[in-house]
């Protein structure tokens, strides 16, 4: 059987006032109060967020209920000055008021529940309510007030709701109890026992960190005075300079370079190991400064790494895990995204990546164009061009000079057209020509005018053949998101962009298709079949791993556009106690170099690494090969299929021209 905590109207008047010193102690005038409740008020109508009309007052006969001491507290708390108060119904939805970037400095949390699993409850549920906003502020001063219990241990009560509010990252609040044993001395009454949580303190039960301690009593004494007993500050010092080896629980997954393994042995839940990246020694600092462990979690268990909008207001990955304070800290190369969700606070940043868009590397020419590809289109046609010309001029010359001549030409090399072109054309493969042309200053003019031109063409082209043979040079580059776009090539990027980057989900991206299996994609883009907006940091290094040819070049490439920029952090949750002392230690490794050192070192190793499996050709120079002149057998082969063929269809013409003439001759005997 449970027996109530009976209070007149007298006690009740003392609770206010113990509630009103409290906050005229430790809440600044001028900033904002938040008082809220889940009890409802007959007598005033307060909506959620509606702020309290300084000049309205409660008239209430006598303090029996617990709604009546609601109101009285909203209306003594109205009247003190130089505060703006706002009243809070939990049964509601809260609607902001405040700009945002202001934050509340004091909640009032009131329940009048009695038992002690319901109490929890309650003040879990406004706290809820409460932190589904820009301006929730678990930094700010909490005063839980019970308003009637029953027969509990105080000291366990306090400890639960301090455990509750710790879910939220609240550390600075005071539980303020109706005292069970109210008779301390002779005409002294103790009306309200003050507990604070001491989170993080030393025990053997790590990481235990509800502790809750009586701090001091309002009393009401003989001379008709209330007041605290010790008078001692509700706001000690609650977060210490080190947590004596108690855990971190971090919130990540795998993802080089910035979180690994050395090793790769079977991954147990139960004991997460990650001891290899970037943000590993990172974090390993962070913990040596508040001289703490490092506890992983097994990888978000809905398979979204990073985390995606949910759409009801929560998020999946390790941003989801952040905001529910499931873990301390989250870390993955994450972007920062604290404007995006309510509940969670980012570091400082301490990387700026950029998104880009990686392509696959052009492909070197076909090695059989080698040949053809040491001038132009447009040079070629201008040196076929001039032979038949020079062989026509040749001929007419030749025309001409015959029809005037008196005497008979003793050279018919250049007598007719067909005859300049197999001339000329020995002349452009530097073979032998008539030895004796006609001893005409015209004709020999021509002739000398074709010799030096080829001579100089010959010059040039055999100067850049070998070069071409041996480096054939690349087929067009990608070198812009337009023409990425344009290309026709299959586009992807992470699942988590469309998130950061509104603009994807415009029409100019309407094929974009959206994957987490990064390893997948990034072979297609290696391979030449698909095309990836990625981070270039996390790109770089995989590349360096894994993507990079026998001679040390990259098989993936970027186009030299930014999408768009970003910055790298941790998400902490909001209220985090750490922040600002971490946020001081990452300044410090910027400031110091220490960050980039770290990062060009992963790649140099990841380098060297790779370096052991590749076969770099020997020497600088290269020796050629039958690859290397496959361009030269294929036209030899050309020459072979077109000569072989054209010889049988002379031979085959010549015989069938004997043998017509074989069978006129025997027609007319």
């Amino acid at each position: 059987m449970c027996t109530t905590v009976q209070t007149s109207a007298h006690i009740r008047l003392q609770m206010v006032q113990c509630l009103g010193d409290i906050v005229t102690r430790h809440v600044t005038p001028g900033h904002t109060l938040i008082v809220s409740y889940n009890t409802p008020a007959h007598t005033l109508h307060f909506s959620a967020g509606q702020s309290i009309n300084r000049n309205g007052r409660c008239f209430i006969s006598d303090l029996h209920s617990a709604e009546d001491m609601v109101q009285l507290i909203l209306e003594e708390l109205n009247k003190m000055a130089a505060r703006s108060l706002l009243s809070f119904d939990a049964k509601n939805d809260w609607k902001e008021m405040l700009p945002s970037g202001s934050k509340y400095e004091a909640y009032v949390l009131l329940s009048s529940r009695q038992d002690h699993e319901d109490v929890v409850k309650d003040i879990g549920h406004q706290v809820k309510k409460l932190r589904n906003t820009w301006e929730w502020n678990p930094r700010a001063k909490f005063v839980i007030f019970l308003i009637e219990i029953r027969h509990v241990n105080a000291k366990l009560l306090a400890e639960d709701i301090s455990a509750e509010l710790w879910t939220s990252r609240v550390v600075n609040s005071v539980v303020l109890i109706p005292a069970l044993d109210t008779h301390m001395a002779t005409h002294t009454v103790s009306i309200l026992e003050a507990y604070v949580c001491l989170p993080y303190q030393l025990t053997a039960q790590c990481p235990e960190i509800k502790k809750a301690v009586l701090q001091d009593r309002w009393i009401f004494d003989s001379r008709n005075s209330s007041h605290f007993l010790h008078n001692t500050s509700l706001s000690p010092q609650k977060i210490p300079n080190g947590l004596h080896g108690c855990p971190l629980t971090v919130s990540t997954f795998q993802i080089p370079p910035m979180v690994m393994r050395k090793n790769t042995p079977e991954v147990d839940p139960k004991n997460v190991i990650y001891d290899k990246g970037l943000e590993i020694q990172i974090l390993t600092e962070l913990a040596k400064s508040t001289k703490s462990s490092l506890k992983f979690r097994e990888g978000p268990s809905d398979n979204e790494n990073y985390g995606i909008d949910l759409g009801n207001g929560t998020w999946s990955g390790v941003t989801g895990e952040i905001a529910r304070s499931s873990a301390d800290i989250g870390i993955g190369g994450i972007w920062y995204r604290c404007h995006l969700v309510k509940e969670i606070e980012c570091l400082r940043p301490y990387l700026i990546d950029k998104a880009r868009w990686y392509v696959p590397c052009a492909r070197p020419h076909p090695r059989w164009m080698s040949l053809t590809r040491v001038f132009k289109l447009s040079l070629w046609t201008g040196f076929v061009t001039g032979y038949i010309t020079i062989s026509f001029i040749m001929w007419q010359v030749m025309k001409i000079t015959s029809n005037i001549s008196t005497e008979a030409a003793q050279n018919q090399a250049y007598a007719s057209l067909a005859k300049c072109l197999l001339s000329f054309w020995a002349i452009i493969l530097e073979q032998s020509a008539s030895n004796n042309p006609p001893n005409v200053a015209a004709v020999r003019a021509v002739f000398l005018a074709w010799v030096l031109y080829c001579w100089a063409v010959n010059t040039v082209y055999q100067a850049h053949l070998t070069s071409f043979l041996i480096d054939p040079g690349l087929q067009n580059q990608l070198a812009s998101e337009d023409e990425l776009l344009n290309s026709g090539i299959e586009c992807a990027a992470g699942t988590s962009a469309l998130g950061l980057h509104p603009d994807l989900s415009g029409r100019r991206y309407r094929h974009l298709k959206y994957t987490d299996h990064f390893e997948d994609i990034e072979d297609r883009v290696a391979n030449g079949t698909i095309a990836i907006l990625s981070s270039m940091f996390f790109t770089e290094y995989v590349t360096a791993v894994k993507y990079i040819d026998a001679d040390g070049r990259p098989i993936m490439c970027d186009i030299k556009e930014d999408f768009v920029p970003g910055i790298v952090t941790m998400f902490v949750p909001k209220g985090f106690p750490f922040k600002a002392r971490y946020d001081k230690v990452l300044s410090s490794l910027v400031q110091s170099g220490l960050v980039n050192f770290w990062w060009e070192n992963l790649k140099y190793t990841a380098t060297l690494e790779k370096a052991r499996d590749l076969n770099p050709p020997p020497g600088e120079y290269v020796a050629l090969k039958i690859v290397h002149l496959q361009s030269a057998f294929y036209f030899l082969l050309l020459g072979y299929a077109i000569s072989v063929p054209s010889f049988l269809l002379e031979l085959s013409c010549q015989c069938r021209k004997k043998y017509e003439i074989k069978r006129i001759k025997s027609n007319r005997n």
